[in-house]
């Protein structure tokens, strides 16, 4: 910690380390230490009531400045001398070392990801803000705006969005002097909570694949299916991994000199399947060196998949998702200027409010919707367990949207598919999730069928529009993927139905599901979007607390 003669204490934290290299195109770990300044949060220590600087390292203890150690000189209300103290505090042999576990935080995969932004929050508005603006008077006492915001509570003002803003204590601070409406509506302020919405992309123009370097023994198993033809001799170790696609790349070793394989590198490549891939020069299943096996992983791929662009989301949870549907994405809802860190089981980056997984399925009558896989916020439901705003260690952060999360996910996807032209959205009820996951699940449900139908419902009524049932494609879901580690097995969640971990692919235990689960056409929830409303929301957008439209 450095002490200024302002009186401030700062610190530095490499927490958001890889969410900063995101949105900064970041180029990876292998840069020099100054470049990693963009990386590190400046923040600022809080003291005890005794006026001690606490020294523990808890959310409580600090807040973020906004600021990074590339921004010292933006920082404002700072003297030049406090500058000038960091600068030189940043350069000792401790806070150097500090500055380095930045690098450790940046994983290889990252060089390759990128955070692709939707605007659909940017279409979120106050409520309250418009509700101010439209009132005639122009000046009034504390007490009176007092009064007043509180009678709009009965008119579809909700309370956390006055708790939020702060307006209610700034409010009761003013000795009931004259505040002007311009003054009010300058008191609100949103910047803290703030909203992302982003889905994460593998980048590469080539349309290459992306492999990780490793170094295993492959089974007697895997051997037998890649159908290499080898001898007992032979040992096949994988270097090259595609983390995505599966495809692999490995070297053929010897136990003796003598073999005939020992005299030259043999590489071979393997499909997503861990099928082997065949060398067009020479028409065997070998290759002179691992360049060559990649680069005929690449074009298999290519010319296999039909990718001629190596930029595709990148998804971790696609295979708990129903069977079918089209452009799955996972979407993360973030609050990134938030001051107060949270870190989810699923995202390793911070501070994800919720997550959502959709895909673009049809009905009967071919009418194109959005559909919603699942709602999940890791922060809410770890509160909702744990508790909010205890200072000890292992308590969730205190953060907004306690009560309608749900709702808002759901807002912002109707957003999304009002500006795509989608038909309407549609999303896996609460029976579909307890199927999905083989255990009952009562809090969830109530998100899928009682907050999602009555956010759209409140929505939709001004238009004449409802949540409805619709029919879907897809595949009777009593089976269900599961992944441990890099193998997939197939299983009802009941005991009844279940195979061993021996599917290298999601493709391979996909195709069981197909055998076993029969065609059908699914109901679902939907709610179409009329012209009336589509117009109306991507004119004026959905507030951000409520349901109540300007």
């Amino acid at each position: 910690m450095l002490l200024l003669s302002s009186g401030l204490v700062v610190d530095l934290s490499t927490n958001r380390a890889k969410y900063h290299a995101l949105r900064k195109k970041h180029h990876g770990p292998k840069v020099k230490h100054q470049d990693l300044y963009p990386l590190v949060d400046i923040i600022i220590r809080h003291r005890d009531s005794s006026g001690e600087i606490k020294r523990c390292w808890t959310e409580y203890d600090y807040h973020f400045s906004g600021y990074t150690l590339a921004d010292i000189h933006l920082i404002p209300d700072w003297s030049e001398n406090d500058r000038k103290a960091l600068d030189n505090w940043i350069k000792q042999p401790e806070q150097q070392r500090h500055i380095e576990t930045a690098r450790r935080r940046l994983e290889p995969f990252q060089k390759k990801l990128s955070t692709l932004l939707n605007s659909a929050p940017e279409s979120l508005y106050s409520l309250l803000k418009n509700r101010i603006s439209e009132l005639p008077q122009q000046h009034a006492s504390a007490k009176q705006w007092l009064s007043t915001i509180n009678n709009m509570q009965q008119k579809g003002i909700r309370k956390e969005e006055l708790d939020w803003t702060n307006i209610i204590p700034f409010l009761k601070k003013q000795n009931d002097r004259v505040i002007s409406k311009n003054e009010l509506i300058n008191t609100i302020n949103y910047s803290n909570i703030r909203l992302e919405l982003s889905s994460e992309q593998v980048v590469d123009h080539n349309g290459d694949l992306y492999f990780k370097e490793v170094a295993k023994y492959m089974t007697h198993q895997a051997v037998h299916r890649a159908a290499l033809n080898l001898d007992e001799a032979c040992i096949c170790i994988l270097r090259y991994v595609d983390l995505i696609s599966d495809y692999r790349v490995g070297l053929i070793k010897t136990r003796n000199n003598d073999h005939h394989m020992a005299l030259n590198k043999y590489w071979f490549a393997l499909d997503r399947h861990g099928r082997v891939i065949n060398n067009p020069e020479t028409s065997d299943h070998f290759f002179g060196s691992s360049d060559e096996a990649i680069i005929a992983c690449n074009k298999h791929r290519r010319h296999h998949t039909k990718t001629d662009s190596g930029n595709r989301f990148y998804n971790r949870y696609d295979y708990v998702s129903l069977y079918g549907g089209n452009n799955y994405q996972e979407w993360l809802v973030s609050l990134p200027d938030y001051q107060r860190i949270f870190f989810g089981a699923h995202f390793i980056d911070h501070n994800v409010l919720m997550h959502i997984r959709t895909t673009i399925r049809t009905d009967d009558n071919n009418r194109k919707l959005l559909f919603i896989e699942e709602l999940q916020s890791d922060w809410h439901q770890s509160g909702h367990t744990h508790g909010y705003d205890n200072c000890a260690w292992g308590k969730i952060a205190n953060a907004p949207f306690k009560k309608e999360w749900s709702a808002l996910a759901t807002k912002i996807m109707l957003i999304h598919a009002c500006e795509k032209g989608y038909d309407g959205i549609a999303w896996a009820d609460g029976n579909i999730q307890e199927m999905r996951y083989a255990k009952q699940l009562q809090a969830i449900k109530r998100h899928y069928d009682q907050e999602v139908p009555a956010c759209l419902n409140k929505l939709g009524k001004k238009f004449n529009v409802s949540v409805e049932k619709a029919r879907i494609n897809t595949r009777d879901p009593w089976l269900n993927l599961v992944k441990t580690k890099n193998k997939w097995r197939v299983t009802d969640g009941q005991g009844k139905f279940e195979t061993r971990d021996k599917y290298h692919s999601r493709d391979e235990a996909m195709a069981v599901i197909s055998r076993h689960c029969r065609s059908i056409k699914l109901q679902v929830p939907v709610f179409y979007i009329n012209n009336k409303m589509r117009k109306q929301i991507i004119r004026n957008g959905l507030p951000l607390f409520g349901e109540t439209l300007v």
